[in-house]
C-alpha cells in the first residue's frame, strides 16, 4: 500500500542554525528549500547517509509548526512515505480503520500531495504520504 521511505520531518527552532550544523558537523548535504504559504512553514531537505532529513520551520509563533515547537521542541516530527493515487491510498486506510488527520490530499513542498494518517492509529508514529506532481516509479 505505501511505496517507498521518502524522509523524516524534524521540527527546528532555527533553521539556518539547524541546517549549518547538519551540514559542517555531520556533512549533510542541502538537496532543497522551499517556503509553504498556505501553513507558513520554512522546509530544507537534506541528504544525509543517503537518508532525507526535512527540516521544517516558522518564524510565525502561532502557526501549527510554531505551536509545536513551543509545546513539544525540537524533534522528529513524522515519517513519510510515497504513494501513488493518494486519494486511494486514503480511502483503502479509512476503509481498514485507520483514522486520517487529513480527509483530503493538501499541498505540500513543491505542490506535492501529502496527508497525515492519526498517531494513535499506528502506535504513536505520525505517517504522512507524499504523492508527486508526476509520480515516478523508483528502481
Amino acid at each position: 500500500m505505501l511505496g517507498r521511505f521518502s524522509h523524516i520531518g524534524v521540527l527546528v527552532s532555527d533553521l539556518p542554525a539547524a541546517v549549518e550544523r547538519f551540514c559542517s558537523v555531520l556533512g549533510a548535504q542541502v538537496v532543497e528549500t522551499g517556503h509553504i504559504s498556505e501553513t507558513k512553514t520554512d522546509v530544507t531537505v537534506l541528504d544525509l547517509g543517503g537518508i532525507h532529513l526535512e527540516l521544517l520551520s516558522s518564524r510565525e509563533p502561532n502557526t501549527k509548526v510554531g505551536r509545536l515547537l513551543r509545546e513539544r521542541g525540537e524533534g522528529v516530527h513524522h515519517l513519510s512515505f510515497e504513494v501513488n493515487g493518494i486519494s486511494e491510498r486514503l480511502a483503502e486506510l479509512r476503509s481498514h480503520g485507520i483514522k486520517l488527520l487529513d480527509e483530503v490530499p493538501r499541498r505540500g513542498l513543491h505542490d506535492r500531495q501529502i496527508a497525515f494518517l492519526a498517531p494513535q492509529d499506528t502506535s504513536g508514529i505520525l505517517i504522512e504520504l507524499a504523492e508527486e506532481n508526476s509520480y515516478k516509479e523508483h528502481d
